[in-house]
């Protein structure tokens, strides 16, 4: 009785990790390409007992740059609140399953070497969504000492 538990418990395992390596897989595979930055949403606030608090919100919209997705590397290249940002970096790309009310969703996190962090959201942000994405939504959330939020949509070009 112990080894038929002990084969189930490994085959979900199995089934759990490669269907995370899938989306991860998925997503990797959407984001490479050219995309267009077509909204910079900034929000200013602060963190009051691990609560963000908004203060005011500017978006921006119109073509404000570019993103262009190689194999490791991506060249940026966008304009936000009059502040040009651009260059270079070595990107990843980490998928992993999160808690969600009663269901586990996919958690997409894109990190560039040079200090930026993402949350990534593809398309409407459901089950599949990563799955040749042509939309996607970057969010850099606020820290105690930059208590600035940072929404960007792109969309893509190739």
């Amino acid at each position: 009785m112990k080894s038929i538990t002990q084969i189930i418990s490994f085959a979900v395992l199995c089934g759990l990790l490669i269907s995370c390596n899938k989306d991860e897989r998925q997503a990797k595979n959407s984001i490479e390409g050219m995309w267009e930055v077509t909204a910079i949403t900034t929000t200013k606030g602060q963190i009051n007992n691990a609560f963000f608090v908004e203060t005011s919100t500017e978006t921006e919209t119109g073509q404000l740059g570019t993103f262009d997705f190689l194999d490791e590397t991506v060249n940026y290249n966008f304009t936000r609140i009059d502040t040009t940002y651009n260059g270079s970096s070595i990107w990843f790309l980490k998928s992993e399953k999160i808690n969600a009310g009663f269901t586990r969703v996919n958690q997409h996190t894109l990190t560039l070497t040079d200090n930026f962090i993402f949350d990534v959201t593809f398309e409407d942000d459901t089950k599949n969504a990563e799955k040749n994405a042509k939309k996607m939504t970057l969010t850099k959330n606020p820290i105690p000492n930059n208590s600035i939020l940072i929404m960007i949509s792109l969309e893509k070009i190739e």
